[in-house]
């Protein structure tokens, strides 16, 4: 009788290279679809083991005087509002079958990743709801606050959208300007409302999101998801916001990582997932313009 061989078990486990593969076809699967990092600074914590963050709100100062000698006394007590937010772990699972591994392997072919793309698509479109929205109906996300969601937000009533576009965001910038809010700004919407600026100005060769751009500092100010919902749950919002530090904030207890475990079953069940929490530090630097139509 010929000897028994571990089928799967040591043939079947996965390589360095291919544990590597796997983790690197993740990344590149998700950083074009991190609209909301590009609006906030990222803070890694020294660890996931964090469950809770706790910060301050300062509010603003009385005016300054205007002296010869500059003796005048002008203290005034800024009070510092203490604010927490819960850190979460966003993840989803897959799994990747030992037979295909063996297939490829000996096909000389990579593996494939399909599956472990899929969720780390699924994770980055939660971390960018958590961001750009927060919690909002049909959406539980633990009571977390985004752009839309951010409690002393400015909210302002729009119209419609295709021929006012122009306007709302003018208003919006200078509600931010009259804040103290200079930028740099950026500006958030869904693809629904930017292919309404696709179209050219009437009587001229400018195209409408170039005005938009026009006023913000650049084309390259303006991001599209579809990750951005009202708290309402509806679509019909857009978001101006002032990206300066110190406004915003992402809590990175664990950055997007990939863990794979081989089960009795011989298969691998991989898990990708983040520990991520956004930070609004200063909620009056954000305008939503919302009720589109």
């Amino acid at each position: 009788m010929q000897n028994l061989k571990r089928i799967g078990l040591a043939t079947g486990a996965l390589t360095d290279y291919e544990v590597n593969y796997v983790e690197t076809q993740i990344v590149k699967t998700v950083r074009p679809l991190l609209v909301g990092r590009q609006l906030m600074p990222a803070r890694n914590l020294a660890h996931a083991g964090f469950t809770k963050y706790t910060f301050y709100t300062e509010n603003d100062m009385g005016q300054a005087t205007i002296s010869m000698t500059g003796e005048e006394q002008s203290m005034d007590k800024v009070d510092l509002t203490e604010g927490s937010v819960k850190i979460p772990i966003i993840s989803k699972d897959y799994n990747l079958h030992w037979r295909d591994v063996l297939m490829r392997r000996n096909q000389g072919e990579d593996l494939n990743t399909q599956h472990a793309e899929n969720a780390a698509r699924q994770v980055a479109e939660e971390e960018d709801k958590l961001i750009l929205s927060g919690e909002y109906t049909g959406w539980p996300a633990l009571g977390i606050q985004g752009f839309t969601t951010a409690t002393g937000r400015n909210e302002q009533n729009g119209g419609d959208w295709s021929s006012t576009y122009l306007t709302e965001v003018s208003t919006a910038k200078q509600t931010l300007r009259a804040l103290g809010y200079y930028g740099p700004y950026k500006l958030i919407l869904t693809s629904t409302w930017y292919s309404q600026l696709e179209v050219l100005i009437s009587n001229t060769e400018k195209w409408a999101f170039q005005a938009v751009g026009e006023l913000i500092g650049g084309v390259e100010n303006i991001l599209i998801s579809d990750n951005l919902y009202a708290a309402d749950g509806d679509v019909d919002s857009v978001v101006l916001v002032d990206v300066q530090p110190g406004n915003f904030e992402l809590l990175v207890g664990a950055d997007i990582t990939n863990y794979l475990a081989q089960l009795p079953t011989m298969n691998y069940q991989g898990k990708v997932w983040e520990a991520v929490v956004p930070v609004i530090k200063r909620p009056k630097a954000i305008v939503e313009i919302n009720t589109l139509t």
